[in-house]
């Protein structure tokens, strides 16, 4: 009989979900499915579940129908997802509207004018407020309408209707659990962060949901699924889900956790203090940390992590891929690139910028397209193209895109790192590269550079958050023996060094990047409010 020692880790990000077939020792295929998101009006950003399940479905039945010897080895099936959405569920399981996106901002004059009223106030918000979410919650919404605690809100005070009519709200990554289980469950890293959860025992098991916040707010805590560590299993698979995906009914479903957490599992930056960064359409720089610390001011904190019993200091930030797809869609329009794969399209954009010399000629583009969260918390912030000239070339462009999100990673760092090092030294201050950023070798290099710190490549760096996954449901499962055995799936690509003679024009440019938010807040405030 075949040893049962295979995961299929499915992830569902904003873009794209993709089914992994991962043994102890890697990667084995996986099969990936685009999913689209819809803007119905002003600062609504939405997904329809129906896509969202499809690819679910869709991704899973082809990888494991082009790996049948597969098949008697699967131990288990876990998920992870993009996080901080909102999909309202009906008693019978169906959605009551689109999934709420982590990008929608429909809520933000709501969250300011409404939720966070109040005569005295620190960094915006009311006193008494802000320190009973602390005291219970260990952190703060922010001010940007994104958080999960200010869709529901808002969901309650402009569509009652609908929210009596909810039975459970869940996240992408629980919509899947639920697919697979009928059951309707969630992690402690995705409750975490909807700032609903009671988070002051010092035992993870006896964290719940806060009766006094949903109180606050007139919200009913009986809404929320249950809560179990990353590492449960949650159900089996049904006969229903078997069905559309081919997984073996009655396979075991571990919880998972959120791409944020699986993505830092799946970097093999284990170690507390050991500095990971995610480019993907939105991105963070983060480190594993074992005990809760905030920063309210800059809005990096700790979450939940993954790994049950610890915590990640995180700086998140909101569109950062999606600042180089933007450029890439102004400068490289569909009629000039038909014919070609996104791959070749991708590899022309790494030439072209590489023609650009450090500092891009002082051209500077800021990387806050949807309003930004970390360190700066903003909803109506807007990118910046910034001193540009007559001799400003499409290298400058396409180099400044990807200096921009580099400077603002290294921003975030500054703060996350503050928190970090109070509790941890690493051994080492390399930093693990992981998302699709990873894959370009003069982007990999500018983030050398930028932060003056070796760089290292991930191999699959997309497929970090699968990996992380996979990890999660082996641990288990009780394949691997605790989460340091991830190094066994993971494999290096290149480190890139800094060059020491680009550390001047990178630190001056920095303190410009800097000053244009300190500089332009009020206008953004005046214009895009």
């Amino acid at each position: 009989m075949e040893e049962k020692n295979l995961i299929l880790a499915v992830d569902v990000g904003t873009t794209e979900t993709k089914a992994v077939i991962v043994a102890p020792d890697g990667y084995i295929d996986s099969r990936q499915m685009s999913c689209t998101l819809s803007y119905p009006e002003g600062a609504c950003v939405e997904q329809s579940p129906d896509d969202l399940a499809n690819a679910v479905y869709g991704t899973s039945r082809e990888v494991l129908a082009a790996h049948p010897e597969c098949l008697p080895r699967l131990a288990g099936i876990t998920f992870t997802s993009q996080m901080q959405n909102t999909i309202p569920l009906g008693g019978d399981g169906r959605p009551l509207m689109n999934a709420m996106s982590w990008m929608d901002q429909r809520a933000a004059c709501f969250v300011n004018e409404e939720m966070f009223r109040g005569l005295v106030k620190i960094e915006g918000y009311p006193v008494s407020k802000l320190l009973k979410f602390l005291r219970i919650t260990g952190g703060m919404p922010g001010k940007t309408g994104k958080d999960t605690v200010c869709k529901i809100a808002w969901l309650r005070k402009h569509r009652p209707e609908l929210y009596e009519a909810t039975h459970r709200f869940l996240d992408v990554k629980d919509y899947a659990v639920f697919l697979a289980t009928g059951n309707f469950v969630t992690s402690y890293d995705m409750a975490y962060v909807t700032w609903l959860m009671n988070t002051s025992s010092s035992d993870q098991g006896k964290w719940h949901w806060s009766g006094r916040i949903h109180r606050m707010f007139g919200l009913d805590p009986g809404k929320m699924p249950e809560l179990r560590a990353s590492t449960a299993v949650v159900g089996k698979v049904t006969e229903e889900f078997s069905g559309r995906t081919g997984v073996p009914a009655g396979l075991p479903v571990v919880n998972g956790s959120g791409d944020l957490l699986t993505s830092a599992i799946g970097s093999g930056a284990i170690q507390m203090g050991r500095i990971h960064v995610n480019i993907g359409t939105a991105g963070w720089v983060a480190t594993h940390h074992p005990k809760k610390a905030i920063d309210t001011a800059h809005y990096v904190g700790t979450t939940a992590a993954g790994i049950p019993g610890i915590f990640l200091v995180v700086s998140k930030q909101e569109t950062l891929g999606a600042t180089l797809d933007w450029v890439k869609g102004i400068l490289y329009p569909e009629r000039f690139t038909k014919g070609m794969s996104a791959g070749d399209v991708y590899a022309d954009l790494d030439r072209e910028a590489a023609q650009s010399p450090p500092g891009a000629h002082t051209t500077i583009i800021t990387p806050w397209l949807f309003g930004e969260r970390s360190p700066i918390n903003n909803p109506y912030l807007r990118g910046q193209i910034f001193n540009i000239g007559m001799n400003t070339v499409r290298a400058d462009l396409l180099r400044a895109a990807m200096e921009g999100v580099a400077f603002n990673i290294r921003w975030g760092m500054e703060f996350v790192e503050r928190l970090s090092l109070k509790k941890s030294r690493p051994e080492t201050r390399e930093i693990r590269l992981i998302g699709g950023a990873s894959k370009s070798e003069i982007w990999c290099r500018i983030f050398a550079d930028v932060f003056q710190r070796p760089v290292v490549q991930m191999m699959n760096p997309q497929m970090a958050c699968a990996l992380g996954a996979a990890t999660i449901g082996m641990v288990s499962l009780g394949i691997y023996r605790d989460f340091t055995d991830v190094e066994r799936m993971l494999k290096k690509g290149n480190t890139y060094e800094p060059d020491p003679g680009n550390e001047a024009v990178y630190d001056r440019l920095f303190g410009h990047y800097k000053a244009l938010y300190a500089n332009n807040k009020k206008d953004f405030n005046k214009i895009n409010r």
